[in-house]
């Protein structure tokens, strides 16, 4: 059962304000998904009295890699009532929800007594909340009532001998992304280069991070001083890509290679006026969602390996959200509305963070891809 303590919580301000509500999204996250149940619920929803637990049971299935919820035949979880509230909680209360229902959207790391939470972009209601403010994302921390334990993920053991230092890190990075005098794409470049040369220090330093102080100056020291460095060429660059978002959503034979050639053609002739429309009316959204993908996914820590190539796994899933809106923006030759922006990304964030093999091939793509560059010249070529 969850805890009844409080909690110190340190995240996006808009947390706070998050409430779900199925009314307000169409119950996505009760559509369409695997819903696992975890053995500590499925323990507690089997120690539920006799006609209780036999109604719940009948709403369960058991596969090879555990119980989970049945589904209707449109992909709607069994539990869901008319009314888009969940039948389970409300007969017996969200102590009995899975953890997965008791998390989503949020995503918690458990530190030594504090948690950094915030909200997954493919819930529609919180990437409202988070996206669309044209002012910066602010962080702070507030004690709150304990959430589940089970429901929180374990950072890794990287991240936990850093976590004195992590906030520090953490802001100076946000800082980084939400410096509004100079383009997304140079404060891309900004801080890759800022964390290359943190990760030479990180190593000779015992794996010790940092003040803020030493951040700040490190972060100065590799300020990019023009927009003219170098790039690969619009077709290359833009061809890579186009291929990238196509195999992300395994559409191999709409995207051949005579439809990529087309694409790339198109966005080579259009890609400077359309990415600086998208910036000019929508940039607040894609600096949001850079900011909230480096906390959520706790960079530079989400993966094996060093900083920059934790740096080259955020950009390259980033870049391929942006792309899709470059390609709606080039494709119809105007800018997208706010509420299409919010669909498009909605849909690839769903493809990022739901499926296992988006992960993979975007781990694949860097490894095999841009293993050997530094941060300018695998930024070039994306």
């Amino acid at each position: 059962m969850p805890e009844q303590n409080d909690e110190r919580v340190f995240g996006p301000a808009y947390l706070w304000d998050f409430h779900c509500d199925g009314a307000a999204c169409g119950c996505r996250c009760c559509r369409g998904w695997r819903i696992p149940v975890d053995m500590a619920a499925w323990e507690r929803l089997a120690r539920l009295k006799s006609k209780a637990r036999k109604a719940v049971f009948a709403n369960l299935t058991e596969k090879e890699t555990g119980w989970e919820t049945k589904h209707d035949e449109d992909g709607t979880c069994a539990f869901l009532d008319g009314n888009g509230l969940c039948s389970l909680q409300k007969a017996h209360g969200e102590d009995y929800l899975p953890d997965v229902c008791d998390s989503f959207p949020r995503v918690s790391y458990r530190f030594s007594g504090l948690v950094e939470r915030s909200l997954a972009m493919t819930c529609p209601v919180a990437a409202r909340l988070a996206l669309l403010p044209e002012s910066p994302m602010r962080f702070e921390e507030q004690t709150t009532e304990a959430r589940r334990i089970s429901s929180a993920i374990r950072p890794p053991m990287e991240a936990l001998r850093c976590e004195n230092g992590l906030r520090a890190l953490q802001l100076q990075m946000i800082a980084l992304l939400q410096d509004r005098g100079q383009s997304l794409r140079l404060r891309l470049l900004h801080l890759g280069r800022f964390l290359a040369a943190l990760e030479a220090r990180y190593r000779t330093g015992r794996n010790k991070l940092p003040d803020a102080a030493e951040l700040a100056a490190c972060a100065k020291n590799v300020t990019p001083e023009t927009e003219n460095w170098q790039r690969a060429s619009a077709y290359t660059r833009l061809r890579y890509m186009a291929g990238l978002v196509a195999e992300l959503y395994e559409a191999e034979e709409e995207y051949n290679p005579i439809r990529l050639n087309e694409l790339a053609s198109l966005l080579a002739d259009r890609e400077a006026a359309s990415e600086e429309a998208l910036q000019a009316l929508h940039g607040h959204i894609l600096e949001n969602l850079a900011v909230n993908e480096l906390f959520l996914r706790l960079y530079p820590f989400a993966c094996a390996g060093g900083f920059l190539d934790n740096f080259k796994l955020f950009a390259l899933r980033f870049r391929a959200a942006e792309f899709a809106l470059l390609l709606e923006a080039a494709g119809k030759n105007t800018t997208p509305d706010e509420e299409t922006v919010l669909l498009l990304l909605n849909s690839i964030m769903e493809k990022l963070d739901h499926n296992r093999e988006a992960d993979k091939t975007l781990k694949r793509r860097v490894a095999e891809d841009f293993q050997d560059l530094d941060a300018d010249e695998f930024l070039a070529f994306i």
